[in-house]
């Protein structure tokens, strides 16, 4: 698996006198190494990887006369589509019910629906999880093929232990960027870099994916997942 580290490094220094007004004057005969400083330095570290899971969002609707019936038979359809999914040739870890609606739907004016009464639709969504992105194409079909009504769109991300694994590397590769600019800053401005005074850190995780429809079944493209970490630092520092 390929990865790609790369770093964006704002600096800054803030030079703060230890001296109050009353010492102004001791200044100028006490030698620049009484004068304290401190360097802070922002670096944002992004670590490209391939995605070890696939999210397939995909919903099941179902039609009736009265609520009642409309979830009855969403109920049944549901059914069906959890039995094709766990389908021991798929690599489902979880189908997970993300939206669950029941509503009216009027007959449309002016199209020549006379007195047609209400129809009631039933709809639940699910977000499936597969551990092999090679079978979202595959979980799609399936589930189509078993009562989904609906294809959302497939996203690809990280399992939580490989996420923490490149979070980890992205805060080292900030963290070590962000003290070589901070020694160039205080090599620059005449100060000797010391002790980290505070430490801020963030994080973004970047999803993408594209789907590709084929002759036999569909095929969904995987593209890379990018992991950002971002740590803000304050060294301590005193002039030479």
């Amino acid at each position: 698996m390929e990865s790609k580290l790369t770093a964006v490094l704002l600096t800054s220094v803030v030079l703060l006198s230890t001296l109050g007004v009353a010492g102004a004057g001791a200044l100028q005969s006490q030698s620049a190494g009484n004068q304290s400083a401190t360097v802070s330095v922002s670096a944002t570290g992004t670590v490209t990887a391939e995605p070890d899971q696939a999210v397939v969002h995909v919903a099941v609707t179902a039609e009736g006369e009265n609520a009642s019936d409309a979830t009855e038979d969403l109920a049944s359809n549901v059914s069906d589509l959890r039995a094709a999914l766990d389908d021991e040739n798929l690599s489902v870890t979880s189908v997970r019910t993300t939206d669950y609606s029941v509503s009216q739907e009027q007959p449309g004016e002016g199209q020549g629906q006379g007195n047609a009464p209400t129809t009631y639709v039933a709809r639940q969504s699910f977000a499936v999880t597969t551990s092999d992105t090679s079978e979202a194409g595959a979980v799609i079909d399936a589930a189509v093929a078993n009562g989904a009504t609906e294809v959302g769109g497939v996203t690809f991300t990280l399992s939580e232990d490989r996420r923490q694994d490149l979070r980890t590397d992205a805060i080292d590769e900030a963290v070590d960027d962000a003290r070589v600019q901070a020694e160039a800053v205080a090599d620059s401005t005449g100060l000797s870099l010391g002790s980290v005074d505070s430490v801020s850190t963030g994080d973004h995780v970047g999803f993408v994916g594209d789907r590709v429809g084929a002759e036999e079944g569909t095929t969904i493209d995987a593209s890379p997942v990018t992991v950002s970490a971002s740590v803000t630092i304050t060294y301590n520092a005193t002039a030479d």
